[in-house]
């Protein structure tokens, strides 16, 4: 279950009646990725280094269709797809090279399956005693 907590930091609403909390979760640790292939492999039988061939074979082909442009879908998963953000410009003189208006490319994650029911279902549970941290 996921934990939230007050930020410390309020929202003041531009017509000043109003005013809001920001709710975060508390930064957890995160769990490594030696660990995630230890438990995978404890599962599945296997031994941690065939896991992890499978794993880093598993990477290095969903890099390479990034890399391409390609969308990639794994089921069960979900898919990452490569996003362009841009700036805008209001003619078409404006544009000039993609170098110049592309600001960054992003992969962005979409869930399915156990993924997206694991998150749809987290729930939280509000622990004030953490707001004074």
């Amino acid at each position: 279950m996921l934990v939230v907590r007050k930020a410390r930091k309020k929202i003041v609403r531009p017509d000043g009646q109003h005013e809001a909390w920001v709710y975060q979760s508390p930064a957890l640790p995160l769990i490594s990725f030696k660990e995630v292939i230890k438990e995978c492999s404890e599962s599945c039988g296997e031994n941690p280094s065939k896991t992890m061939g499978v794993v880093a074979a598993l990477i290095d082909r969903v890099s390479h269709y990034l890399k391409l442009g390609r969308a990639v879908q794994i089921e069960g998963i979900g898919t990452l797809k490569p996003v362009i953000n841009s700036t805008s410009a209001a003619t078409s003189e404006e544009l000039g090279e993609p170098a110049d208006v592309i600001k960054g490319v992003k992969v962005r994650f979409y869930p399915h399956g156990p993924l997206q029911e694991a998150i749809a279902e987290n729930g939280y549970e509000y622990q004030p005693e953490l707001d004074d941290e």
